[in-house]
C-alpha cells in the first residue's frame, strides 16, 4: 500500500496496536497532518496535528510543542497561497501536487497534499532547493552552448569585411598575412602596420609568455580555444582580446572578440560582491574578514555547511590553515599581491573540509582600510560544467576539421580516379595491341594492372572517408554477419589472439552496405591485431542501443558493432588524429592510414557514426553506429542482377563526353575496340551540339564532374532533344543530385575496364530496347 493511501485510510480508522508516530518517523519525506480552522471573520487557516522527525530536518524548525499551533504562528511569513491551497485540499477532498518556495525558510519544496477527512489533510514533502537550482543552471548552460554552436556555424556565412570581430590569418613566422577591417578599427593600427609588425611586439609584456606557449601549441596543429591577452592600441592603451585559433595547412586562422569592457565590468562586479557583507547569512558562498597579517576575524555561516567548520572554530586561525599543501606557495604569492595591489579578481584554491576531502573554491578579495574582505565560491559544479563544455567544443572543432579534410579528400580522389581510368584503359588497349606477347611482357602488364587496381582500392578508401563512395545499403543481420566472418578473422589475426563474442541475438537488422561493412570490420580487427602485436584478447560485440543525445547522431535506435582489444591503447594526441586520412603509426610500407578513415566515412554515409575510445594501457574500443532498418524485408533493394546481357547485336553510334582528355581518348579507344562508332565532346555544350548534328546517336556516355554543366545536367538537357536516348553516367562518386536517377539509364564507376564498359553498355541498351 502506498504511504498516501495508508494515511488517507487513517481518516476512517486504524489500529491502536501500532505505534504510528514511530512508523512516520522512519519516512525520509517530511510528513504533516493538519486540520483546517476558520477565524472569527471566516478566514481560513490550519493547525498542526502531527509532524515527523524529517519535518524538522527539511524545514530547519523545531517540532517541540507543534501540535495545535497555527501554521501562521509557526512560520509567520508563510505565503498566503500555501495556507489557502492546502486548506482547499481538505475542503474539496481533492489531492494536489505543488512545487514552490517557502520564502521565510529559504527553501523550495516538492509537496503532495491529500485529504484525510472533511477538515483534515496530510502533506508529504521533500526539499528540492538544490535540484531546482541545478536544473536552472544546467538549462542556462545548455541554452548558452546551443547559442554558441549556432553562432559558430552562422559565422561561416558572414562576410570577412563586415564582421564586427577581429579575423586574421597568421603564419608560423609570427606575422599576420591577412587582417579584416575590424582588426584595424579595434586596434587603431593601419593594415600595413599590422601586416609588417611581428604580432608578439603588440602584446602586453605580461601576456607574452602565455601567448608564446599558445602559439607553439597551435603550430603543432593543436587548436587553442578561449585564450585571452592584451594588444596595444595605436594610442598606447591596451585592449583585452579573447581568441579562438585553428591551424590548417601551415596557416593559423584566428578570430578575436574585444572583451575590454566585459573584463572591467567583471572586476567591478567582484568588488561589489565582496562589499555586500549584509547578505552573508543568506549566501552559500564563503565570506570572511581578516586582518592584514592574514588572521580570520569574522567568517560567514556557510563555512559550516560547506566545509563543516563552525565560525567560532575559525576566528583567530591563519588564512592558509585549510589550504591544500600543493597550493600554499600560490596562496602566499596571491596574498602578497593582494596587499600590494589592493584587490584580487579571481583565484582558484583548494581547501580541505573537516572530513579531509578536497574542495575547489574561486576567491576574490579587496583591501578596505586595515582589513581584507574576501569571498569564496564552490567551483565543483562549475568545473564539471566547464569540462562538459570543453568536450563539446573539442567535438565541434574535430567535426569541422574532418569535414574540411573530407571535402579535400573527395576532390583528390576524383582526380585520382581520372588518372587511374586513363592508366587502366591504356593498359587494356596495350594488352590488345601486342601480338603474341612473351612472358616478360605479360608479367610487366600484369604488374602495372595490379598497381592500378591497388590504386583504385585506395581511391575507394578515400571516397569512403569523404562519404562519396557508391553504397548499396540493405537490411543486414549484423550479428550473423560477424559470426560468418569469424573464420576469416581468425585466419587474419593468428593463433596468439583469442576472439570473444558478445552478441545480442535479438538485435534488429541494420541498414548498411554488407560488403563495405565486412571490409570495415576486417580493418578494425587487423588494426587491433597490429596493436596487440599478435597476442591478447579481442572482443566482438553487436548490440541494439537507443541514442537520445549524441553528437552527430539523430535520436533513435542503432545497431552498434564493437571491436575491443586489450592492447597498449592510444594517447590523446594519437586518438585525435586516428580517423584522419593517411595518418598512421605503423612503419613505412605497413599501412596507408586510410583504414579508420574509411570506417568513419562508411558509418557517416550510412546515417550513423564511428567512435574510438582509448587510453594508454587500457586498450582501444571501436564502435560503429548503424541505423536500424525499417523492416527486414521490404526496405531492402533487390540484389543486383549479376547476369549480363549478351550485348547489342549491331555496332552503336556513341557520343562520349569527358573534360579529361586522357580519359576521353582511352574511352574512345575502348569503344572502337568493341566495334562501335564514336563521337566525342569535351563539355556539355559541345555534347548538345553533337546531338543536334547527329540525330542517329544511339547512346550518350558522360562524365559527372565537369565544369559548366555536370553529367546529370547534361542528361536532363538531352531529354529535350532526344527523350528516348539512353544515358550512361561514368563517375567515381557515389552521390548524385536528387532526382537525377530518372534521366540516367545506368552508372559505371571509375576507373573501369573494357569488359566492364561493354557490360554496362549491354545493360543500358538492352534495357531500353
Amino acid at each position: 500500500m502506498r504511504t498516501i493511501d495508508f494515511l488517507q485510510g487513517l481518516g476512517v480508522g486504524g489500529s491502536d496496536r501500532v505505534d504510528w508516530p514511530a512508523v512516520f518517523d522512519r519516512l525520509h519525506e517530511g510528513l504533516v497532518i493538519a486540520e483546517v480552522v476558520r477565524d472569527a471573520k471566516g478566514g481560513v487557516n490550519w493547525r498542526y496535528l502531527h509532524v515527523n522527525e524529517a519535518w524538522s530536518r527539511l524545514t530547519g524548525l523545531s517540532s517541540e510543542g507543534i501540535a495545535g499551533r497555527l501554521v501562521t504562528d509557526v512560520i509567520p511569513g508563510v505565503e498566503q497561497h500555501w495556507v489557502e491551497d492546502f486548506a482547499a485540499v481538505a475542503l474539496k477532498q481533492e489531492p494536489r501536487n505543488f512545487v514552490g518556495p517557502v520564502s521565510e525558510l529559504g527553501r523550495v519544496y516538492d509537496i503532495r497534499a491529500f485529504p484525510i477527512s472533511n477538515a483534515r489533510f496530510g502533506l508529504l514533502f521533500l526539499d528540492v532547493t538544490e535540484r531546482e537550482r541545478q536544473e536552472a543552471e544546467l538549462k542556462e548552460r545548455a541554452e548558452a552552448l546551443e547559442a554558441q554552436i549556432r553562432a559558430e556555424f552562422g559565422m561561416r556565412a558572414r562576410i570577412w569585411d563586415v564582421s564586427p570581430e577581429i579575423q586574421v590569418v597568421a603564419n608560423h613566422a609570427g606575422y599576420f598575412e591577412q587582417v579584416n577591417p575590424a582588426a584595424t578599427a579595434i586596434l587603431g593600427h593601419s593594415k600595413e602596420v599590422l601586416l609588417s609588425t611581428p604580432f608578439m611586439e603588440l602584446i602586453h609584456p605580461e601576456d607574452r609568455a602565455g601567448t608564446l606557449a599558445a602559439f607553439e601549441n597551435v603550430k603543432q596543429d593543436q587548436p587553442v580555444l578561449r585564450f585571452d591577452n592584451r594588444y596595444r592600441h595605436a594610442d598606447g592603451s591596451y585592449r583585452w582580446l579573447s581568441w579562438v585559433t585553428v591551424p590548417h595547412e601551415g596557416r593559423i586562422y584566428a578570430t578575436a572578440r574585444d572583451i575590454t569592457q566585459e573584463r572591467a565590468y567583471a572586476e567591478e562586479l567582484e568588488l561589489r560582491r565582496a562589499e555586500r557583507s549584509n547578505l552573508w547569512s543568506a549566501s552559500r558562498d564563503l565570506h570572511l574578514i581578516c586582518s592584514l597579517d592574514g588572521i580570520y576575524q569574522e567568517v560567514s555561516d556557510a563555512w559550516q555547511s560547506q566545509l563543516g567548520f563552525a565560525p567560532d572554530e575559525l576566528v583567530g586561525m591563519r588564512f592558509d590553515a585549510l589550504i591544500h599543501e600543493d597550493d600554499l606557495d600560490f596562496a602566499h604569492r596571491l596574498f602578497a599581491e593582494l596587499l600590494e595591489t589592493g584587490s584580487v579578481g579571481h583565484a582558484e584554491l583548494r581547501l580541505r573540509d573537516r572530513a579531509g576531502e578536497i574542495r575547489w573554491f574561486g576567491w576574490s578579495a579587496v583591501v578596505s582600510g586595515d582589513v581584507i574582505f574576501a569571498t569564496g565560491r564552490d567551483l565543483g559544479e562549475k568545473r564539471r560544467q566547464e569540462e562538459q563544455l570543453r568536450l563539446a567544443e573539442e567535438a565541434l572543432a574535430q567535426s569541422r576539421k574532418l569535414e574540411t579534410l573530407g571535402q579535400l579528400t573527395g576532390g583528390v580522389a576524383h582526380d585520382f580516379n581520372n588518372l587511374l581510368a586513363a592508366i587502366q584503359t591504356n593498359l587494356s588497349l596495350l594488352r590488345r595491341q601486342i601480338e603474341a606477347p612473351d612472358d616478360r611482357a605479360l608479367t610487366l602488364l600484369d604488374r602495372a594492372q595490379a598497381s592500378a587496381d591497388r590504386g583504385a582500392k585506395l581511391v575507394q578508401h578515400m571516397l569512403a572517408f569523404a562519404r562519396r563512395q557508391d553504397l548499396t545499403p540493405r537490411p543486414v543481420n549484423a550479428c550473423a554477419l560477424l559470426a560468418e566472418m569469424e573464420p576469416l578473422l581468425r585466419s587474419s589475426i593468428g593463433p596468439g589472439i583469442e576472439i570473444l563474442r558478445r552478441f545480442d541475438e535479438d538485435a534488429p537488422p541494420a541498414l548498411v552496405d554488407a560488403n563495405q561493412l565486412e571490409m570495415a570490420v576486417l580493418n578494425l580487427v587487423v588494426n587491433a591485431r597490429d596493436a596487440m602485436e599478435g597476442r591478447g584478447a579481442l572482443t566482438l560485440a553487436c548490440n541494439l542501443v537507443k541514442v537520445a543525445d549524441e553528437p552527430d547522431l539523430a535520436p533513435g535506435s542503432y545497431v552498434v558493432i564493437e571491436v575491443e582489444d586489450n592492447g597498449p591503447g592510444m594517447d590523446a594526441a594519437v586518438l585525435a588524429q586516428a580517423t584522419e586520412p593517411f595518418f598512421t603509426t605503423k612503419g613505412v610500407g605497413k599501412g596507408t592510414g586510410l583504414g579508420l578513415s574509411m570506417v568513419h566515412g562508411l558509418a557517416r554515409q550510412s546515417g550513423g557514426a564511428f567512435r574510438l575510445d582509448s587510453a594508454p594501457r587500457r586498450g582501444t574500443t571501436a564502435r560503429i553506429f548503424l541505423p536500424v532498418a525499417a523492416t527486414a524485408d521490404k526496405s531492402a533493394p533487390e540484389p543486383p542482377d549479376t547476369t549480363r546481357a549478351a550485348g547489342p547485336e549491331r555496332p552503336l553510334k556513341i557520343l562520349v563526353v569527358d573534360d579529361d582528355f586522357l580519359v576521353l581518348m582511352g574511352t574512345i579507344d575502348m569503344l572502337e575496340a568493341l566495334g562501335h562508332e564514336v563521337l566525342e565532346a569535351a563539355n556539355g555544350e559541345a555534347a548538345l551540339d553533337q546531338l543536334r548534328a547527329h540525330p542517329d546517336i544511339d547512346l550518350l556516355i558522360t562524365d559527372q564532374a565537369m565544369p559548366g554543366m555536370t553529367g546529370a545536367q547534361l542528361a536532363e538537357a538531352s531529354r529535350a532533344l532526344r527523350p528516348e536516348l539512353p544515358v550512361l553516367l561514368c563517375t567515381g562518386y557515389g552521390e548524385l543530385p536528387p532526382g537525377s536517377e530518372s534521366v540516367i539509364a545506368g552508372r559505371l564507376g571509375k576507373p573501369f575496364t573494357e569488359a566492364q564498359l561493354g557490360e554496362a553498355i549491354s545493360g543500358v541498351v538492352c534495357a531500353t530496347d
